[in-house]
């Protein structure tokens, strides 16, 4: 077999996927040096001499700077507890270079989506099951 069929039938169901946060440079980092990763792991989605802190940056999980889930779930609890935007997506392919990505919030229009639909009803039904997910694991967040 592959070696990179094995790898990806060893991985947990976590880790099947990309997973993708989009937020502002000076919060992703934040917060990821709070949720004990270590300096720059919030990778700027467009490079500049001169920075602007509030530029979107992106953490992935799995990643090289970012490798295992827990982490990655700290930085995504700390955005949504302290009300910063973000965006959040699921993903599949190599860190540095996806081959698809899916939107997971904020969550596709329902006009958009039952276009969409007809072309990918499956994926839609998936997404929706995500919503749904992320809307109970946020409102348990709100509770803690």
């Amino acid at each position: 077999m592959h070696k990179l069929s094995q790898e990806i039938i060893s991985r947990r169901p976590f880790e099947a996927h990309l997973w993708i946060i989009e937020a502002p440079y000076y919060h992703l980092d934040r917060y990821c040096l709070k949720a004990g990763l270590g300096p720059d792991s919030a990778i700027p989605l467009i490079f500049r001499i001169n920075p602007d802190p509030f530029d979107q940056a992106r953490l992935t999980c799995p990643g090289i700077k970012c490798p295992r889930p827990e982490a990655w779930l700290k930085v995504l609890a700390f955005l949504h507890l302290n009300y910063v935007s973000f965006k959040l997506y699921q993903g599949s392919g190599p860190e540095d270079n996806p081959e698809s990505l899916s939107l997971l919030k904020p969550p596709v229009h329902r006009e958009l989506r039952s276009i969409l639909g007809f072309v990918a009803q499956n994926k839609i039904l998936e997404l929706e099951k995500f919503e749904v997910l992320l809307e109970r694991a946020f409102s348990l967040l709100q509770k803690v």
